[in-house]
């Protein structure tokens, strides 16, 4: 019984902290090993859950497409925090510097992709607009 609430307080922790909390922090506050987290983690899905998590928290007045660009900025920022935490670790290799650096330069890719995309986006709507004005 104590297994399965731990197993719960887990995951209830994880989306908590929004997913920067490491297995081996909560590992240790639980009192089970890191590699049982991670085993939680994959059969419970707790990543997808902590997207569907953020997702859902939606301004109902949005269109679509400021609704997608939100969320996908949502995700990318839960994404980012993920990667500040790891960097927060005292002892990393140095690929592991290389690998998250190079994440951090993808995610801002990406930004910069998502903000050229709405005003695009923006700028249609202004010229639809004004055609309509003029028919």
């Amino acid at each position: 019984m104590k297994k399965n609430q731990d197993r719960k307080n887990a995951e209830k922790t994880f989306l908590q902290d929004r997913g920067r909390i490491t297995n081996k922090e909560m590992a240790k506050k639980l009192g089970v090993h890191p590699a049982t987290i991670a085993r939680w983690k994959k059969t419970d899905e707790w990543d997808v859950k902590l997207i569907q998590t953020i997702s859902d928290i939606n301004d109902s007045d949005t269109t679509e497409e400021e609704d997608s660009f939100n969320t996908d900025m949502r995700h990318l920022n839960l994404l980012n925090e993920r990667i500040e935490a790891r960097l927060q670790k005292k002892e990393l290799l140095s690929s592991e510097i290389l690998e998250l650096s190079q994440a951090k330069l993808n995610i801002i890719s990406c930004i910069e992709i998502l903000n050229d995309q709405l005003k695009y986006s923006d700028i249609r709507k202004i010229q639809l607009r004004e055609n309509q004005e003029f028919d």
